[in-house]
This record gives structure tokens, sequence and C-alpha cells, in this order.
């Protein structure tokens, strides 16, 4: 069994753009044999994109290219809790549908005779809309994606929440709401998952600061069973313009520092020299007056 403890999470400022070419580089030793790769080149790399279209293009550049890679290696966070909920043999996920919308509705109804809703449903003979049920689906889910449902103290989710987790033993699944606290639980209580068994280390790409609370938690309790180190772009963290880091802490600042399983590489200054000039308006009216020297120019 797993005991918990310091993640083992890590962080570099990258460019923002393309995957850095060192990596890219790594990525492609990795899709041929095993026997050919250098021994710099040994360490197994599992690469979680931002988002499925990423993910994708990059694959395709290595397909176009005549590499023969594992896909299993190259994982988006929705694709990779999809993965672990088969690995850890939890309940697959359930189709939320309309077929399933309309079950959940009914349950809702039912239960709101039974007065499981007081406040927004006070009387038993009191018609229970589908617009209830809609508002109560969305309102729960995010909750659920920032990890803060049990702490809710707002009307109708506590009981919303006891009928979906009925429905889920009714159809032995996992509701999509529930998936990724599940996951968690299951990481923080269990041996190394078969998805990372042999993997050396996870690399992250940038990611947006808007990532979910539940994601977070659930790449925390990963990195207790394979390290992560983060690609992040820089810019002011007030504004949004900083990818998105798991933990407080300060990124790398020189290949000795980088961790084991990381290729070896030159890091990329913070305070490079950026090639722009700043313009200082007074007025608002100025900016067109401005905009026109600099095309002229």
């Amino acid at each position: 069994m797993l005991q918990t403890g310091r993640y083992s999470i890590t962080n570099e400022l990258v460019s923002e753009g393309t995957i850095p070419s060192w990596l890219q580089e790594h990525i492609e030793w990795q899709a041929l044999s095993p026997i050919s790769i250098p021994e710099k080149r040994k360490n197994k790399l599992m690469i979680i994109y931002p988002n499925e279209e990423s993910r994708k293009e990059n694959l395709s550049k290595l397909g176009s290219k005549g590499f023969a890679f594992d896909r299993k290696l190259h994982q988006t966070i929705e694709s990779l809790h999809i993965s672990l909920l088969a690995d850890l043999r939890l309940p697959r996920l359930l189709p939320v549908q309309e077929s399933f919308n309309i079950i959940l509705h009914q349950e809702c109804i039912i239960e709101a005779k039974k007065l499981a809703f007081p406040i927004i449903n006070p009387i038993p003979d009191m018609d229970w809309g589908r617009g209830k049920t809609s508002q109560l689906v969305k309102l729960h889910a995010y909750l659920s994606k920032e990890g803060v449902v049990k702490s809710w103290t707002g009307p109708g989710i506590h009981s919303f929440n006891r009928i979906l987790k009925n429905l889920e033993k009714k159809l032995g699944g996992t509701h999509p709401d529930m998936a990724y606290s599940r996951i968690t639980d299951k990481l923080s209580d269990s041996n190394k998952p078969f998805t990372f068994i042999d993997i050396d280390g996870i690399i992250m790409l940038n990611h947006a600061p808007s990532l979910p609370k539940s994601q977070k938690k659930m790449l925390r309790a990963i990195s207790n069973h394979c390290p992560i180190h983060q690609l992040a772009y820089p810019g002011n963290f007030r504004l949004g313009h900083h990818g998105y880091l798991l933990m407080d802490q300060y990124p790398v600042k020189s290949k000795e520092d980088l961790p084991e399983f990381i290729p070896i590489h030159e890091i990329e200054s913070e305070n490079s020299e950026i090639n722009a000039t700043i313009y200082q308006l007074k007025r608002e009216t100025h900016s067109f007056r401005i905009t026109s020297s600099i095309v002229r120019d």
C-alpha cells in the first residue's frame, strides 16, 4: 500500500508555442525499437497534453514521419482518468445521455414528493419541472469539478448527490461527476497502477490556469506513484497568463537540477530579452494615431 507523503512534482518555464525540441526529439526516439535507443534516451515518458486537439496534432506528426508510437504514452487529463477507472477496477463511466437524464428526472420527482428538496419544493404535490433537475445537474457538475460538493451549504445538492449515488448502484456504473474524486481516493490507498508500471516519469505540457481542482487533486495523487514534471508558460499570475502549476514552487533554474527522468537540456531563461516596444498613451484618442505610425514604420 502507498504511503502518501510529499508530492513528486517539479516545473520549468518554456516559451509559448510548439513542444520544446528536446522533448519532441525524445518522443521520436521513444517511438523506435528499444534496442536502438541510446542509453540517455532509455527513460520512458508519458506526455499529458492540454487538450485532445494538441494530442492528435502531435500524433499526426509522428505518424507522418513513419513512427509506430504507443498511444498510451500520449494522454490528456480526460483520457488518463478514463484509463485509470479501468486500471483501478472502478465501475465504468455511465453514459450521461438523454435516456439517463429521463431516469434521473423521474427519480427527482419521486424524491421531491418525499420532501427531499424542502426549500426548492416545499409541498409534496408541487410540480417538479425539468428545469429544476437541469439546474441541479449543472450545479452538481460544477461543484464536483471544484471538489466542494460536501462543503456546499446551498439547497438541494446533498439530496441530489444521494440520488446520483443510488442510480450508480442500480446501473452499476460511475457517474462522471464522481469519477475524479473516486480515482483520487483509490490512488491514495493502492499500489502503483498498471498504467504507470513501466513509466519513468510524466511530462505535463502547459495547461490553462483554469484547471478544475478535482483534476489537480488527481494529478497530485498520481505524482505519489509516478513523478510529474510540468512545462509551463511564464507570465503574470494575477492576469492568468502563467501556465497552471500543481504546486506553488519555484521552477527549475539549471539543467543540473532537472529530475533524473528528464532528458538533459538547457533551461530557458525566465528573463530572456524580449524584442518589443512599449507605447504609453495618455489618452485613448491617441491610440489611432500611434497605431497608424506603427503601421507606416
